[in-house]
């Protein structure tokens, strides 16, 4: 267990690492506001001097010049990040959980139909038991408390699904999504394939399926959970994510399938018009504050951990 340090025994060690950190007591404040691990062990990596292996050197030793507020720069960057992936995610969230209770409530209309195991895929009953049991935990949580579930109970004798999704993560309706047999799943698919090309006046564009819609409730999930408790966003890796019938569309021939760019695409499919133009442009209004912060590196360096590429990013408009 490493010793207890003081903040100022902290920026003591910082500055014989070579972190140029002013002395008017800004820097003591802004680390007892915000923690010193979240601000500094957080957002170091790319301050750090490196040897020809990539590898940080050891000691550990600042970029020449690399001044203390170019950190919080990069760590207040990344909070606003996560500040508009959230919105934008809650609102797609929302328009998700209408589509798929509605959608299944229309093809399976008969009281508690999501209960039951034969409205699911039959190749993988252990998971759809799993899901069928945290729909069941999720109703027997709430139905002694005051709420929808409760009224929907004693007045109707059972939950419409449109309620119980509300009381559902983004996380539960992925995995939910994920037991639909593939006529349901294309369903829902294809709504928002259709609005896409209704909103935007196109013809046609490359078909997208459940399994572009697996993939992108599951980047989504991950981002959602990032934001939600605080972690860092801006050099996120989230594994290899399917988007290249997507991407390949909107002209993204050079992209990280690994990186953050993958949510801003998917989102660009499935948020209606009006509030992608509204997250694009926050977002780049993000971009053009936090743009000059930083000297010691580059902000396309830090673009570029996200996989993004401001001229590539312009095809989202």
């Amino acid at each position: 267990m490493k010793e207890y340090k003081t903040f100022n025994q902290q920026l003591v060690i910082l500055r014989k690492r070579g972190l140029i950190v002013p002395t008017d007591g800004s820097p003591k404040r802004f680390l007892e506001q915000e923690n010193y691990y979240n601000v500094i062990n957080g957002y170091k990596d790319l301050f750090l001097q490196k040897n020809n292996s990539g590898d940080r050197l050891v000691p550990e030793a600042y970029l020449p010049n690399t001044h203390f507020d170019e950190l919080k720069a990069l760590f207040l960057f990344d909070r606003e990040l996560r500040f508009l992936f959230l919105k934008y995610i809650l609102i797609f969230e929302n328009s998700f959980k209408t589509v798929i209770s509605h959608e299944f409530s229309r093809k399976y209309p008969k009281p508690n139909s999501y209960l039951e195991i034969k409205n699911y895929v039959d190749n993988n009953p252990k998971k759809v038991l799993q899901q069928i049991a945290i729909l069941t935990k999720t109703i027997h949580d709430k139905v002694d408390k005051n709420g929808a579930i409760k009224h929907y109970i004693e007045d109707h004798g059972s939950v419409s699904l449109w309620v119980l999704v509300n009381y559902l993560t983004i996380g539960n309706l992925a995995h939910l999504y994920d037991i639909l047999i593939d006529a349901d799943k294309n369903t829902i698919a294809k709504y928002y394939l259709d609005k896409y090309k209704k909103q935007y006046n196109i013809a046609s564009m490359p078909r997208f399926s459940s399994e572009d819609l697996g993939s992108a409730l599951k980047v989504i999930n991950l981002v959602r959970n990032k934001c939600a408790h605080d972690e860092r966003l801006y050099n996120s890796n989230f594994g290899n994510i399917r988007v290249s019938n997507i991407a390949n569309y909107f002209g993204f021939n050079n992209y990280d399938n690994k990186k953050i760019i993958v949510a801003i695409i998917y989102l660009k499919v499935l948020l209606d018009r009006n509030y992608f133009k509204k997250f694009y442009s926050d977002l780049r209004k993000i971009f053009e504050k936090y743009q000059k912060e930083f000297n010691t590196v580059k902000f396309s360096d830090v673009l570029r951990i996200m996989g993004i590429e401001l001229s590539d990013l312009q095809r989202l408009q």
